[in-house]
């Protein structure tokens, strides 16, 4: 059995062994679910884009239990039937592969991330509908598909998975919009496959923590790797946020996989009140003394610096709009009633194991360029010219 940093809990120890495919296995998620499903004596089924790279699946076949329990397979998103390899013999699906663009290029929404988050969800799940062994389905989801503006039903609103994201626009909000609509047609799929397999979606906030391997390969590590090496020196933008640790969303997948009452929508989020998740990850960081030389960014910008300064900073303009300084108010009463989770790993655990874990791997730089640093210079340069050549003009030089 595998050495977890969140040990397996009862139920997955007394479940019976199942061979599950899990799709994007590769992923920062994926690779924490596969890890906890060899753990409890499951075989994996786990796809990826490019299989044959041992690079790319070195971290997961490292695992425990990988020898004998893992086997890998080609799939493609958006290729009709190339998940039905994978499913054979399987009887439940984890699905969390999906595209992530939040600064999506404006006028490829729909080619780079909706057209995609749909079509995939519907890819697997006519792959699950030709796969008479399937009984389970569980989808990744998050919680842009509950909200996209803490304020959007009024502040104060507590938000639960009754509710769904108002302000979702395929052009203003694509991301959103994407993950919104493909965790909708999943539960349309579920209907009209009149009880034949049961589908389950988890919704966790801004997912840190430590990954398993050593590839750069989700925004929230690249965010930290950024962080630490001044990228975003000297701001750290103020957006408002849901936070939950990936050991905690895993725990999460694989107590909804054994856990045949849990239906429907999950959120995830490690308190109710959320995160300003930078400047607090690095006021974290800094408190804890390990950082010293780190270029952790001390200020806050203002809303309309980061207007102007936020889309450099992979921080669209309607995002800014959406979260500056707006903290959701969040419900996870149902999975503490449903799945059992009533204690979360909390923030400043996440940051500083995910810290630590990257810098041991040699994963952080001893610094980036701060992004902003060009924009700057150039402004500044302009505001100099100005007061040079009025200033001549004026006689003042």
């Amino acid at each position: 059995m595998a050495q977890l940093d969140i040990p397996l809990r009862p139920e997955e120890k007394a479940a019976e062994p199942q061979t599950v495919c899990v799709t994007g296995a590769t992923g920062y998620v994926a690779g924490h679910i596969v890890a906890r499903l060899l753990a409890a004596g499951h075989t994996v089924h786990a796809t990826a884009r490019n299989p044959g790279n041992a690079k790319s699946v070195a971290h997961l076949a490292s695992l425990p239990g990988a020898a004998e329990r893992l086997k890998l397979f080609k799939a493609d998103l958006l290729q009709e039937g190339c998940f039905d390899e994978a499913l054979v013999g399987c009887s439940a699906v984890m699905h969390t592969a999906s595209p992530y663009f939040l600064d999506c290029p404006p006028g490829k929404e729909d080619e780079m991330l909706i057209g995609p988050a749909i079509r995939g969800t519907e890819n697997v799940l006519n792959s699950v509908n030709r796969a008479p062994g399937v009984k389970r389905v569980l989808v990744t989801s998050s919680v842009v598909g509950v909200w996209g503006d803490p304020n959007e039903r009024g502040k104060g609103h507590v938000f639960t998975e009754d509710d769904w994201n108002k302000v979702a626009h395929p052009k203003k909000y694509p991301y959103f919009y994407a993950k919104m609509m493909a965790e909708r047609r999943a539960f349309e799929m579920e209907q009209e496959a009149a009880g034949r397999w049961s589908l389950v979606t988890l919704n966790p906030g801004v997912v840190w923590g430590p990954p398993i391997g050593n590839r750069a390969d989700g925004e929230s590590i690249e965010q930290m790797i950024d962080l630490l090496s001044g990228a975003f020196w000297p701001w750290a933008p103020p957006l408002g946020a849901g936070v939950v640790d990936v050991r905690d969303v895993a725990l999460a997948h694989c107590l909804a996989l054994v856990k045949e009452s849990a239906k429907g929508r999950f959120l995830l989020v490690n308190q109710e009140r959320g995160w300003y998740l930078l400047p607090d990850a690095a006021r974290i960081l800094r408190r804890s003394g390990a950082y010293g030389r780190a270029w952790l960014p001390p200020l806050l910008p203002d809303y309309y610096g980061l207007i102007a300064l936020g889309p450099i900073m992979g921080c669209p303009v309607p995002i800014t709009k959406a979260t500056y300084k707006k903290r959701p108010l969040v419900s996870t009463a149902k999975a503490a009633r449903e799945l059992g989770i009533t204690e979360w790993i909390p923030m400043q655990r996440s940051v500083l194991d995910m810290a630590a874990d990257l810098t041991k791997k040699g994963m952080v730089p001893a610094w980036k360029l701060p992004v902003a640093w060009p924009v700057l210079a150039v402004a500044g340069g302009v505001v100099a010219w100005l007061v040079y050549v009025l200033g001549g003009r004026l006689g003042l030089f």
